[in-house]
């Protein structure tokens, strides 16, 4: 049994019993969450690299939530088929994202606020290259993060994909791990996304 906080985000993995010559593209695995209303929810797992399938939970329900791996390879049974229950227990810290739960639009459609109704004022900047090593990981980003919380941000907005007018091969999108993908773009790099992930936790705490 896996335990998280309300509102955070669990991450745990399956190993798979066979080998893929192209992983991320060859097989696809979903986890189908049900919580203690009984509503179900499929959630997409994701390639991390070598045997690893990842998936990433968070709920604002308190309680337990079942479990249960569905593979496009069913004979698969180290992806397929895999079931368990997750505790979700009330947090304890301060973070607000965790405290008031994610965001959406208010019912008069005029402002943001959290899912308990608390109000959100978005202000922030966008990084265009925020995840590549043009922002040097840890001591400038974190430097820049600094910066921003001491100005009263309260988001990051950052690019996850392809910068707009560059093109595939520019180096501009190399983060310490090299390019996102491998191959002629079609496969990706898991330790890219590792490092990326280090940089969007830093910003959420």
């Amino acid at each position: 049994m896996y335990t998280v906080w309300r509102n955070c985000v669990l991450e745990f993995s399956f190993q798979s019993r066979k080998a893929y010559k192209d992983p991320s593209n060859d097989v696809e695995l979903d986890v189908v969450f049900r919580g203690p209303d009984g509503a179900k929810r499929r959630v997409p797992a994701f390639w991390a690299g070598e045997d690893r399938w990842t998936v990433r939970f968070s709920s604002p329900e308190l309680g337990e939530h079942a479990y249960q791996s569905v593979c496009s390879d069913e004979e698969n049974q180290g992806l397929h088929g895999a079931e368990g229950v997750i505790r979700v227990r009330p947090y304890e810290g301060a973070n607000a994202l965790y405290v008031h739960g994610p965001l959406r639009v208010s019912s008069n459609r005029k402002y943001l606020e959290h899912e308990d109704a608390t109000p959100f004022l978005w202000l922030g900047d966008t990084w265009w290259y925020g995840l590549s090593k043009r922002l040097s990981w840890p001591e400038d980003f974190r430097l820049l993060v600094a910066d921003r919380a001491a100005k009263g941000f309260s988001v990051i907005q950052i690019v996850a994909g392809p910068y707009p007018g560059v093109a595939p091969t520019d180096r501009k999108y190399v983060n310490e791990a090299g390019f996102p993908w491998e191959g002629k773009w079609d496969s990706i790099n898991p330790a890219y996304f590792d490092l990326a992930d280090l940089r969007i936790e830093h910003i959420v705490s």
